[in-house]
């Protein structure tokens, strides 16, 4: 079987390692900014407040509570969940941090980002272009707006700011995992087809502005954590006149052979954040995700405790509790052959499996 050959390029994307340093966090405290830290704190509070209780109190019964029966079993085995207290509080988490997961990513983009650049007299913003498409949209059917929006010019592109001559412009993922296939194509098509496009509607909306830098953001992850999307979407540009900027002094960087205005790299995790920070010097904003960090964890104080939040998760955990309870059933309904073979556990976990195959009544 043929050896596969290894791209240098990978190599040189995955070679960038944060290792934890408490000196050098020690150090990156002392920059921090408390004023940023509570705007982000009073934003982010609000967020909680509303959207935490929104994301568990609109899930009544078992069946909003549906989940892969197959794992769902396998999991309750290996982890000893026995009585219905224990298997409702786990049902009841898993559903409440996918939830989350899918809502944070927008709150991220309209918290965090909002509050940056550092030194610059304007703040990471939707495009205005992008605005304008969506704008266009009003009015139109439903069918036809989804019809709009595929063939959208600026639907990558999530937020940009203008520092200097240069335009910054960012897609940004929620995390290391997040990019699939598909996004892989649709990234590289879209870079692929717009980048023209791109560079003279930034002319119409930024006239001082020469050069625009693209780049593929993730909110957390390191280079080396990563499912390597991003990396691909990179290497297919390859493809499609982009070159490596300079494989020494811009390693993972690539631009435009045409006009050598346009560039395209990714920043993952810290080093995303320090782009974020300050794009046009992300080195002098290496602490910004500490203040990420110190603003979430103020405002979850803050919003748990606005919201009620730990009493109404217990509500719902006890109402899941009842609600397993009932499920389960009597010995005598059974078989012989099962009710003697199948222990009381087992026959909890069968039960609660069943809630993924029925509409009502569960």
């Amino acid at each position: 079987m043929a050896k596969r050959l290894k791209n240098p390029f990978f190599d040189i994307l995955k070679a960038n390692c944060h290792r934890f340093d408490p000196g050098e966090v020690y150090t990156l405290f002392k920059k921090v900014n408390r004023k940023r830290i509570n705007n982000l704190c009073g934003l982010l509070s609000e967020y909680i407040s509303k959207n935490v209780p929104a994301a568990f109190e609109r899930r009544d019964g078992l069946s909003d509570y549906r989940a892969n029966p197959y794992v769902l079993m396998t999991a309750a085995s290996v982890t000893n969940l026995d009585d219905p207290t224990a298997f409702g509080r786990f049902l009841f988490n898993s559903k409440l941090y996918m939830a989350l997961e899918t809502s944070f990513g927008k709150s991220v983009e309209a918290a965090f980002v909002g509050q940056y650049p550092i030194r610059a007299d304007v703040r990471w913003t939707d495009p205005p272009e992008k605005q304008t498409e969506f704008d266009a949209l009003n009015g139109l059917s439903r069918e036809n707006r989804a019809r709009q929006r595929t063939t959208s010019q600026w639907r990558e592109i999530d937020r940009s700011c203008v520092v200097g001559k240069r335009r910054f412009m960012t897609s940004i993922k929620s995390g290391p995992n997040t990019i699939n296939d598909t996004q892989v194509q649709g990234m590289t098509a879209a870079i692929r087809d717009n980048i023209e496009i791109w560079a003279s509607q930034t002319k119409s909306s930024y006239p001082g502005v020469d050069n625009i830098d693209i780049v593929l953001g993730l909110t957390y992850g390191t280079d080396r954590t990563t499912n390597n999307k991003e990396n691909q979407i990179l290497v297919k540009l390859l493809e499609y006149g982009f070159v490596e900027e300079d494989r020494v002094k811009y390693p993972g960087v690539l631009i435009d052979k045409k006009t050598k205005k346009i560039r395209v790299y990714r920043r993952i995790g810290r080093d995303f954040w320090s782009f974020i920070g300050q794009p046009d010097d992300p080195a002098s904003a290496k602490f910004v995700f500490l203040e990420i960090l110190l603003g979430l964890a103020r405002a979850l104080a803050l919003g748990v405790e606005n919201a009620a939040i730990e009493d109404r998760i217990n509500a719902k955990i006890r109402q899941l509790a009842v609600a397993l309870q009932n499920l389960q059933f009597s010995r005598s309904t059974l078989p012989e052959w099962i009710s003697t073979d199948f222990n009381d556990d087992q026959l909890f976990w069968f039960a609660t499996a069943l809630t993924a195959f029925y509409d009502e009544g569960v």
